[in-house]
């Protein structure tokens, strides 16, 4: 018995081989099917680019790329900004600044002054302002009896 399972075991593992080979030469030969078509593919694209195209391309970006750090440079110069600017100089300034509007905000310019005018009223004739309550109308006054 021992021994018939030995060569069934063997006969396994032979078929076994032979499938695995059989798979990895169907892998292969998929693998070689894609490589072709890509290679294919790779060639065709390759008419369409040309490495002198490209070389211009790059040398116009160059040259694109220096014109704008030409512009960005003259655009962030300063314009004579002296560096040893004296501070307390600047302070007396601003608070000399100051001090000049302090004096125009003290005078009220004539349209914010208030009228000379005392007695609007009597001015314009109006009836003075009621100051007491409301009366009930008599009518109104039945009513509410009724109800209670």
């Amino acid at each position: 018995y021992e021994g018939q399972r030995d060569m069934l075991y063997n006969q396994t593992y032979n078929l076994d081989q032979v499938a695995f080979a059989s798979e990895g030469i169907k892998d292969a030969q998929q693998t070689m099917t894609a490589m072709k078509a890509a290679n294919k593919e790779l060639k065709g694209m390759m008419k369409t680019v040309r490495i002198e195209d490209i070389d211009s391309m790059q040398d116009e970006m160059m040259d694109l790329m220096d014109v704008s750090n030409e512009i960005q440079e003259t655009l962030g110069r300063s314009y004579n900004v002296p560096d040893d600017i004296d501070e307390e100089e600047l302070m007396g300034e601003l608070d000399a600044l100051e001090a000049d509007m302090d004096f125009e905000s003290n005078s009220v310019p004539s349209y914010l002054q208030p009228d000379k005018e005392t007695d609007l009223d009597s001015e314009l004739n109006l009836p003075a302002a009621p100051s007491g309550h409301a009366a009930i109308p008599a009518n109104r006054q039945q009513v509410c009896q009724l109800q209670d």
